[in-house]
C-alpha cells in the first residue's frame, strides 16, 4: 500500500484533532541518502481553505503512524512554508 493514502488515514484518524481533519493532501518522497547524513523522507502536506504548503523531513525509516504524528507535532523555532502549493 502507497505510504500517502495510509498517513492520510492515520491523520484523520485522531479523535478531537479538528487540525488533523482538515489536511486536503499529504504526499511523502522516497528515501532520500545523502553522503553526510541519515537517510530521510520529505513530506509534504496541505490544509483545505489554505494556499501554503508545509514540509518536514522525518527518518527515512519512519512508519506511517509516525510520519502522521511528526505531520500533527509543533516544532519550535521558524516555520517555513510554500505560499501557493
Amino acid at each position: 500500500m502507497p505510504t500517502e493514502p495510509t498517513v492520510l488515514d492515520h491523520l484523520h484518524a485522531q479523535q478531537g484533532n479538528a487540525q488533523a481533519l482538515s489536511i486536503r493532501s499529504c504526499t511523502v518522497s522516497a528515501p532520500i541518502q545523502p553522503p553526510w547524513a541519515p537517510s530521510y523522507r520529505l513530506v509534504e502536506w496541505t490544509f483545505r481553505h489554505d494556499v501554503e504548503s508545509f514540509r518536514r523531513a522525518v527518518p527515512a525509516e519512519s512508519t506511517p503512524r509516525q510520519i502522521a504524528e511528526a505531520v500533527m507535532s509543533h516544532v519550535p523555532g521558524r516555520r517555513f512554508c510554500q505560499p501557493g502549493g
